[in-house]
C-alpha cells in the first residue's frame, strides 16, 4: 500500500528556485543525456519546475502541480526523487504542526564532456542505448576541430584596449560603493547554475571495512581523498562490489601507476570487471518493467493475479532474488540477470517471472543451462509483459506435467528416468491448474502447440 501522503498532501505548498542560469542548450542535454536514464515522467517534471521558476508566482500547492502536469501525487514523488538522486535537483523541507513547505532548487545537467567521462551516467547511458545509438549520440555532441595551423593568434588584450585605473581612483570603500546598489535586497547575482553529479549515499558502502584491508606498506591511507572516496562510491554501485574486493582494486591500481587518480581507479576496476564476466559492462540488475509494458500502471489491483502482476512489474530481478536468497544474490545469479537483459533482450518483469517459476520449481536452484532453454523459447513467443509470460509458465508445466503422467503409464519398469524435483508450487502456477489440467488420456488431443512445448519439456528433463 502506497504511504506517499506521509511525504507530500496535495496542499502542501512549494517554491522553485534556481541554482543560478539555466542555458537553452542545458534541454539539449536533459533531453538526449539525461531522459533514457530517468524517465519521461522525471524529465517533465523538471522542465515543469524550469518553466515555473521563470514566472511571477512565488508559491504553488502540489495540488496545482497535480492538476497542471495530470500526474499523480505518488508518480510526481518518484519522478521528483529520480531528479534528486541524480543531481538535477535538491529538495528542503520545513514542517510546523499545521503545514509543510517545500523549497525545490534546480540544478543545471553536466556539461557533455563530464557527463561522458563520469564513469557511471556514461556506462547506464550505455546500457540503454546500445553501442550504436551510444556513440551517435556522442558525436551529436562533438565540436568541430578547426585546424589552426598557419594563422596567427592576433587577439587583443584587456590592456591593449582599455586604459587601467589610476592609484588615485582605487580609494578605500571603492568595494562596498560597487555594490550599494543591491543595499537591502536579498538574494545573490546570478551566475551559471551548479551542475551536481549524482547522489549516491556515503552510508551504503563501508569504507572502515574497506581502510582495514588495505596495505599500509602498499598504499598509505591518505591516498584515499574525497574525489577518490566519492569515485570509490560510484564504481561500487555501478559494478556491485563489496569493500574487500574494492580495495583490491584500489591498491592495483596504486601500484600499477604509483599514484592513485580516479582515471587509474575507474581503469582497474573496469579491467577487473572484465575479466570477471567475459568483456561485459555492469548490468543494472535494479531495473524494473519498463512503463509501457506494465498492466498495472496507475492502476489498483482488485485479484490475486493482478496484486501478483503488479509485484513482478515494480520489483527489480536484483531485489528479487535478495527475498529468495535472504541477503545479497550470488554473483553467479546477477551474472545470469544480465546475460537475460542483454543477451535475450528480456523486460526485467518477465525475468522477474522465469526466476520465481525456475526457483520455486527447482528446489531454490537457478540450472543456467535450464533457463537458458526457457527465456531462448520465451523470446520466440515474443513475450514482453509480465501477464504472458505468467500465462505462457503455467501452460508449459502443465504440459509437463500431462508428459510425466503419459511416461509412467506407459512404463512398466519402473522409475527409471529421473524427473525433475518439484518443491511446494508458487500460489500464481496453480490458480488455473484445476481447469486446465484435463484427462491425463487426451495427450494424443494436444494442439500442434502443446506438442512442441511437450517435446521441448522432454529435452529439457533429458539434458537436466
Amino acid at each position: 500500500m502506497s504511504i506517499h501522503w506521509k511525504e507530500v498532501v496535495p496542499v502542501d505548498t512549494y517554491v522553485i528556485q534556481m541554482n543560478g542560469l539555466l542555458h537553452e542548450y542545458d534541454r539539449k542535454v536533459l533531453t538526449l543525456l539525461y531522459q533514457p536514464l530517468i524517465g519521461g515522467f522525471a524529465y517533465s517534471l523538471y522542465m515543469t519546475f524550469w518553466c515555473l521558476a521563470q514566472t511571477s508566482v512565488d508559491e504553488y500547492t502540489h495540488q496545482y502541480l497535480m492538476n497542471m502536469t495530470q500526474f499523480s501525487l505518488k508518480d510526481i514523488i518518484q519522478a521528483r526523487k529520480k531528479l534528486e538522486a541524480i543531481g538535477l535537483l535538491k529538495t528542503y523541507k520545513r514542517e510546523d504542526a499545521t503545514s509543510r513547505k517545500y523549497i525545490y532548487e534546480l540544478h543545471a545537467p553536466l556539461s557533455p564532456h563530464d557527463f561522458f567521462n563520469d564513469g557511471m551516467l556514461n556506462v547506464y547511458l550505455y546500457n540503454r542505448l546500445g553501442k550504436t545509438k551510444f556513440v551517435e549520440m556522442k558525436e551529436a555532441f562533438l565540436l568541430p576541430d578547426i585546424k589552426k595551423e598557419g594563422f596567427i593568434d592576433v587577439t587583443s588584450s584587456f590592456s591593449d584596449v582599455f586604459t587601467s585605473l589610476h592609484p588615485s581612483e582605487m580609494v578605500a570603500g571603492v568595494y562596498s560603493e560597487m555594490n550599494e546598489g543591491l543595499g537591502g535586497t536579498e538574494g545573490k547575482v546570478a551566475k551559471n547554475a551548479e551542475s551536481s553529479p549524482p547522489s549516491i549515499g556515503m552510508d551504503e558502502f563501508d569504507f572502515d571495512l574497506l581502510y582495514a584491508n588495505l596495505s599500509s606498506f602498499i598504499l598509505p591511507k591518505e591516498v584515499i581523498t574525497a574525489s577518490i572516496k566519492e569515485a570509490i562510491i560510484k564504481l561500487a554501485y555501478v559494478y556491485q562490489m563489496e569493500p574487500l574486493e574494492m580495495s583490491k582494486q584500489v591498491q592495483n591500481a596504486y601500484y600499477a601507476n604509483g599514484e592513485l587518480t580516479v582515471e587509474n581507479l575507474r581503469k582497474e576496476v573496469q579491467k577487473w570487471y572484465r575479466i570477471e564476466h567475459q568483456n561485459e559492462l555492469p548490468i543494472l540488475a535494479e531495473r524494473t518493467q519498463p512503463l509501457k509494458y506494465r498492466m498495472m500502471a496507475n492502476k489498483e489491483p482488485v485479484s490475486e493475479e493482478e496484486k501478483l502482476i503488479k509485484f513482478f512489474e515494480e520489483i527489480s530481478p536484483y531485489k528479487l532474488l535478495e527475498l529468495h536468497e535472504g541477503g545479497r544474490p550470488a554473483s553467479s545469479d546477477l551474472a545470469i540477470v544480465s546475460h537475460l537483459m542483454l543477451e535475450k533482450k528480456m523486460n526485467p518483469g518477465v525475468i522477474n517471472v522465469l526466476l520465481d517459476y525456475v526457483l520455486k520449481t527447482i528446489d531454490d536452484k537457478l540450472p543456467k543451462a535450464y533457463i537458458e532453454k526457457i527465456a531462448s523459447h520465451w523470446a520466440r513467443k515474443k513475450v514482453v509483459t509480465v501477464k504472458e509470460a505468467m500465462e505462457l509458465a503455467r501452460k508449459e508445466f502443465n504440459t509437463y506435467k500431462e508428459t510425466q503422467a503419459n511416461k509412467k503409464r506407459m512404463s512398466a519398469r519402473g522409475n527409471q528416468k529421473r524427473s525433475m524435483r518439484l518443491t511446494a508450487l508458487p500460489d500464481w502456477l496453480q490458480e488455473k491448474d484445476d481447469d486446465q489440467q484435463g484427462n491425463p488420456n487426451d495427450v494424443n488431443e494436444l494442439t500442434e502447440e502443446e506438442k512442441e512445448n511437450q517435446k521441448w519439456l522432454e529435452d529439457l528433463l533429458k539434458n537436466f
